[in-house]
């Protein structure tokens, strides 16, 4: 049997969107952390500091985009459009992982829907972008203002230079 190629587009671009959700995921985590290190000092960390870090990151990684943006957003005060490109980015995210097929249904057969829905793919994926660049230039922020963005990007080239993937 056949594919049609629009058909593997239409699959390559909700692969592009899902990872971009899963990318969206890491960044709200990481700002949610990045967050506590506000107070704590990196150049004095305590054994138990770091083990309470490791169960916190537990947490973060057990925790659903909803419920991690949920925190964020009661955690401080913040711009409402960068309040409203993390929500939108959320219902995006669900939209895509829960009813972006079922919404479109029969639409897939045809070369018209599949066309729909690879540009409705590359809106949610622009949507997904939006939120995540906002997330991580905040993450970046926070970094800078504790002084932990040297310590974490020590850590990046050193695991970038092995090669090493890490399982969070």
């Amino acid at each position: 049997m056949s594919v049609p190629a629009d058909k593997h587009e239409l699959y390559a671009e909700f692969g592009i969107a899902s990872e971009m959700a899963q990318v969206l995921e890491l960044a709200a985590g990481n700002f949610a952390l990045d967050y506590l290190c506000l107070f704590f000092n990196p150049e004095e960390i305590t054994d138990e500091q770091r083990e309470m870090f490791r169960s916190l990151i537990e947490d973060v990684n057990q925790m659903t985009l909803g419920r991690l943006l949920k925190n964020i957003k009661t955690s401080a005060t913040f711009d409402q459009n960068f309040l409203d490109t993390v929500e939108t980015a959320l219902e995006r995210r669900n939209y895509l992982m829960h009813r972006f097929f079922r919404t479109h249904n029969f639409a897939i057969n045809g070369e018209e829907g599949r066309r729909v829905m690879i540009e409705e793919l590359k809106e949610i994926q622009n949507d997904l972008s939006r939120a995540h660049e906002m997330l991580y230039a905040a993450s970046k922020c926070l970094q800078a203002q504790t002084g932990w963005n040297k310590v974490i990007d020590e850590r990046a080239q050193r695991l970038a230079s092995e090669g090493k993937r890490i399982n969070i």
